[in-house]
């Protein structure tokens, strides 16, 4: 492990005032996060309330269950898999991603999750779903795991069109990011008073309304709450986003986010280099984020 900063972003504790890790999903994206996480896995940097949402879940629940590196091979090996996702598992199950080889096939049998790391985890947890039926967001915590499945992770990461919904507590489940992309008023209404959120885009971002949107009706119309939190998500999304930024201004919130626009997108697979070097990015960046003192920026 890898000597701790003297004040880790600039702040004495992360436990007092209680201090959320919120991380943002978005498919590969998502391997920005896991340089982050593998950043503070050596540091040892470990926070009370960690909060995510979809993709971003993923690594929270893998990172807590003590794995440094098993997430990368998600995004940089098995997500080439024709089994992982594509247009042969689109035809062979319903879903672009195959979220059961993700979360049963890989998780539990080929590269298992540490599951007794994971549920003696005392630190808080939460997973973002999204009701179909309501457009509402639901936050699954620690318990989620406790029958040693990951079927809430699935439900986090089943976005509408591409994934077929996943049943959840008796309930039809989509992806979180459609109800609450950036979670940061759940974190708050839970007690913390300072967050440090992974993002996947530069400063500046605004999120554009979301692409098909006039198709949704037709493709979901057994959902219409969830096609209209789809037609709200980029106002949400952007809500959020300008509180965080507000928090930051504050001294409440560190934003860890890439300087400009990652080379990848929600799908992208290959080449596995390239996947490397924007999880190596997200390292350098928690590595500064954590020996920068908020009251020097």
């Amino acid at each position: 492990m890898k000597e701790l900063p003297q004040k880790p972003f600039g702040w004495d504790s992360l436990r007092s005032p209680k201090t959320a890790l919120l991380a943002e999903g978005g498919g590969q994206l998502g391997i920005y996060g896991v340089g982050v996480f593998q950043c503070f896995y050596d540091y040892g940097i470990t926070f009370p309330y960690y909060i995510g949402v979809s993709a971003a879940a993923a690594n929270i629940a893998s990172h807590l269950a003590g794995h440094r590196d098993r997430t990368a091979r998600f995004y940089q090996e098995y997500a080439a898999r024709p089994a992982y996702m594509g247009l042969g598992s689109l035809l062979r199950t319903g879903s672009y991603c195959s979220l059961e080889y993700i979360y049963d096939t890989l998780t539990n049998h080929l590269d298992p999750i540490d599951y007794d790391t994971l549920l003696a985890c005392k630190d808080e947890i939460r997973v973002v779903v999204t009701d179909a039926r309501t457009g509402q967001a639901d936050y699954y915590g620690n318990g989620a795991f406790a029958a040693r499945k990951c079927t809430v992770l699935m439900a986090s990461c089943a976005l509408p069109v591409f994934c077929r919904p996943v049943p959840l507590d008796g309930r039809h489940c989509f992806d979180g990011g459609v109800a609450d992309s950036l979670p940061v008023e759940q974190a708050l209404r839970e007690g913390c008073e300072r967050i440090v959120a992974i993002l996947n885009r530069p400063g500046g971002y605004e999120k554009p309304p979301e692409k098909g949107a006039a198709l949704y009706g037709l493709l979901l119309r057994r959902y219409p709450a969830l096609v209209k939190a789809l037609r709200q998500r980029h106002v949400n999304y952007m809500t959020s986003l300008r509180r965080l930024e507000a928090l930051e201004a504050q001294g409440r919130a560190v934003l860890i986010r890439p300087e400009a626009p990652l080379p990848i997108r929600t799908f992208t697979r290959r080449p596995a280099a390239l996947l490397s070097r924007v999880r190596e990015q997200g390292y350098a960046d928690a590595k500064r984020a954590l020996e920068r003192d908020p009251r020097l920026t």
